[in-house]
């Protein structure tokens, strides 16, 4: 499958009369869906923490709670529907003399877990990567394993990265099999680096992918990035910190944290979507979640659904978070597959040009919410920008209504024609938000995160 989506231009050749809108994923009208309300979680919760869906499982959910002189567990929780959170009684570690849902100990920092598919042993397969040490919440970045995410094993003997995370962690597998952690780098301050390995082992040295641009003021931190593979994409969630300015000390304990959009195309070159427009905003002054929005190492890719979990606090930022009365909780906002950025056009006709392509077959389809009276016509071009015989505007059966998959014809047709040629392709949209366009190749049917851009 070869799609176009709109985080940027570089697959768009000229556009007239179109808007570029962020779109926020929706908070859930339930939220908050889980409460920090066990004596062993102190009031507590971080998305210090990930949340996924492995095949044939439950959802399942690690969380970190700050006990009172710091030390920091991981916890853990379970989801049919991963809206209904329960906590399994485990054996691991006890609150005065009574199971809990704890099962890490060692004072996890920036705790982040995958499920690796592709590690053909089956004991291996739940990974976790954190800042920990025995003794303090400053240690370096290990790596463990685990056959079911609640009984931990080191992965080797010693750090895999040696420096301290001091932040939430990203963590995934790249669709060229590396492992990839997002961390700060010690003496750096709050910015997002990364490091790469091919064998969960030997992880290459931190490189900074992200840091406040000359479009931020100076209450702009980057606190930390979760994210994940998106077809030919990996996109994330920048933990934005917001901090109080009227802090002079170098630490800037206290403020606010929500999320931004970011994405980039080849591992190191990151972008933020828009810059200083909140994706997952914190809570008004009367929500559960006013205080800071931490969202989860990655989202949940489910069939039709994009899931952000994040975790909400009635308290902001503070020097001793452990020590603070509030109520945090478990939060989820959701959106369709695709619909990160809109082109959206109003009453007057818009149109845009795509860059060229290989149509990889006869089938073309448009993510877009079409307004009552409007209309999305396409047409496919040769290079040169002139329309293919029977594939014109004019020939084009109008897109009405909302669907992630519309199907274009024209004139009842598909594109048998223009299958395998290098074309462009020329959109006219009116009062309608456009999400992507995407063709896919004779009997494909993939998964929407699985795809090639059309352009790098």
């Amino acid at each position: 499958m070869t799609r176009i989506l709109f985080l940027d231009f570089r697959e768009v050749e000229t556009v007239a009369g179109l808007t570029r809108v962020l779109e926020p994923p929706r908070k859930h009208a339930g939220n908050p869906l889980f409460v920090a309300d066990r004596p062993w979680e102190n009031g507590n919760m971080q998305l210090y923490g990930s949340v996924i869906k492995a095949p044939g499982r439950p959802f399942q959910m690690w969380y970190s709670v700050i006990q009172e002189g710091w030390k920091m567990r991981l916890a853990y929780a379970e989801s049919d529907d991963g809206l209904e959170w329960r906590r399994p009684e485990l054996d691991i570690f006890a609150w005065d003399g009574r199971p809990t849902n704890i099962v890490f100990t060692d004072y996890p920092h920036g705790p982040a877990v995958i499920y690796d598919e592709r590690e053909p042993r089956e004991d291996r397969r739940y990974k976790l990567v954190a800042g920990s040490s025995k003794t303090d919440h400053v240690g370096y970045i290990h790596g463990f394993h685990s056959p079911d995410g609640i009984h931990w094993r080191p992965a080797k003997a010693g750090p895999m990265i040696t420096t301290p995370p001091d932040c939430p962690m990203g963590f995934w597998r790249a669709n060229d099999g590396r492992y990839v952690v997002l961390h700060r780098k010690q003496g750096f301050g709050r910015r997002v680096f990364r490091s790469e390995s091919w064998d969960f082992d030997h992880f290459d040295e931190p490189r900074m992918i992200l840091e406040p641009g000359p479009e931020d003021d100076p209450q702009t931190q980057f606190y930390g990035m979760g994210a994940t593979t998106y077809g030919s994409y990996e996109i994330g969630t920048l933990w934005l910190y917001h901090t109080d300015a009227s802090v002079l000390t170098t630490s800037k304990m206290a403020g606010y944290q929500e999320a931004e959009l970011t994405y980039a195309r080849h591992g190191h070159a990151w972008h933020r979507a828009a810059p200083r427009v909140d994706f997952i905003p914190h809570g008004g002054p009367e929500e559960w979640d006013r205080g800071n929005l931490q969202c989860a190492s990655q989202p949940v890719l489910l069939d039709g659904e994009i899931r952000y979990y994040y975790m909400g606090t009635t308290a902001e930022h503070l020097s001793r978070w452990e020590l603070t009365p509030q109520v945090a909780g478990l939060g989820m906002a959701s959106m369709r597959p695709d619909r990160f950025v809109a082109m959206v056009a109003g009453e007057q006709p818009g149109k845009l040009l795509s860059v060229i392509f290989r149509l990889p077959g006869p089938e073309l389809f448009v993510n877009a919410d079409i307004a009552g009276r409007g209309e999305v016509r396409v047409e496919l071009t040769d290079p040169t920008g002139v329309p293919i015989e029977g594939c014109a505007l004019a020939d084009c059966d109008p897109l009405t209504g909302d669907a992630t998959d519309h199907r274009v014809t024209w004139r009842g047709q598909g594109s048998a024609g223009a299958a395998g040629q290098p074309v462009r392709v020329r959109l006219q949209a009116r009062e309608a938000r456009v999400y992507s366009i995407y063709a896919t190749a004779p009997g494909e049917t993939p998964h929407y995160r699985d795809f090639t851009a059309a352009w790098g």
